[in-house]
């Protein structure tokens, strides 16, 4: 009886410690990771406003949010597919902030366009004037003289056809790649959804789409471990992106393994394999103290132009 309580106990015991870990694998690991998510989809709401302010871009790279867009698209499909709440409020508000970011970038792309005719207008009106008050300067008091009147005309009619036929354009680049961007993902989803394939068929293709679309985010924590490898100077990692991103990737490869979903797993290792790496680069090469970590844009763009905390998308569910 004493040695059956004793197993009764270890028992008991182990089935305590096995539901703790499923609690903090299969629950905790993507609460937290979901929180990550936001937050990281959140990180280039500051520089974008600071650009607002200022009325351009400047060195902001918007494309990585076109893209974004894409991947919480992909992602909110899987999550419906595989009734994976936490992959779905991981990726809903991300939706949400992307789409304010693109609209942002493509009304910033407009104004500069509008801006930039209007100066060309206006250099040109005013090169107008300047002209012909020269020409009329020349052509003296003696207004009978019909060659110089003639001269005045075709040298205002020639300065006329200078003046480059800019005008505007209607649809901008940002506008352009995200438009592409979400008709791809309506094929994708109406293939997937429309034509009589089995669940399992569904999720594969939806999976291996949604992939596809974080490989352009590579780029990003590539490009910055290469610009550190070649300068010797860890000033182009942002140290608290860095750290936010790697965390967030963390919980989602626990969570992956315990669910036995690699289509989480697959970007999100990759996610943290990059961020590893950049703490390593982070520790190893010391910041030129005549570069400042930058706060505003500069905490989300590389030397390659790259958003860092955009374009790490990699590491997002």
């Amino acid at each position: 009886l004493r040695s059956l309580r004793i197993n009764k106990t270890l028992l008991s015991q182990r089935m305590d410690m096995t539901s703790t870990a499923v609690v903090f694998e299969e629950y905790v690991c993507p609460t937290i990771g979901a929180i990550m998510s936001t937050l990281t989809f959140a990180a280039p709401i500051k520089s974008l406003k600071n650009s607002i302010k200022a009325g351009s871009l400047g060195d902001l790279n918007p494309t990585p949010w076109a893209f974004m867009t894409g991947n919480c698209i992909g992602w909110l499909a899987y999550s419906f597919i595989t009734l994976d709440l936490f992959v779905f409020f991981a990726n809903a508000p991300g939706l949400m902030i992307s789409i304010w970011l693109n609209v942002g970038a493509m009304k910033l792309q407009y104004y500069e366009e509008i801006v930039k005719y209007s100066s060309i207008q206006l250099i040109s009106a005013k090169n107008d004037d300047d002209d012909n008050g020269e020409n009329e300067r020349n052509f003296g008091n003696d207004t009978g003289d019909v060659q110089d009147l003639n001269r005045l005309s075709a040298t205002s009619e020639e300065n006329t056809k200078a003046v480059p036929c800019v005008s505007p354009s209607s649809l901008t680049s940002h506008e352009m790649m995200l438009t592409q961007i979400v008709i791809i993902w309506i094929g994708i989803l109406s293939v997937a959804s429309l034509t009589p394939v089995i669940k399992g068929d569904i999720k594969l293709v939806v999976g291996v789409a949604v992939n596809v679309n974080l490989i352009f985010f590579y780029a990003a924590p590539l490009s910055t471990i290469a610009t550190v490898l070649r300068t010797k100077n860890s000033s182009s990692i942002h140290f608290w992106t860095m750290v936010m991103n790697t965390i967030n990737a963390f919980f989602w490869c626990v969570y992956s393994f315990a669910i036995q979903d690699y289509y989480i797993l697959i970007p999100n290792g990759l996610g943290f394999v990059f961020g590893v790496t950049q703490m390593i680069l982070y520790a190893c090469f010391r910041q030129k103290e005549d570069i400042k970590a930058g706060d505003g844009a500069e905490q989300f763009l590389d030397d390659a132009g790259h958003s860092r905390g955009d374009t790490e998308e990699n590491e997002i569910i």
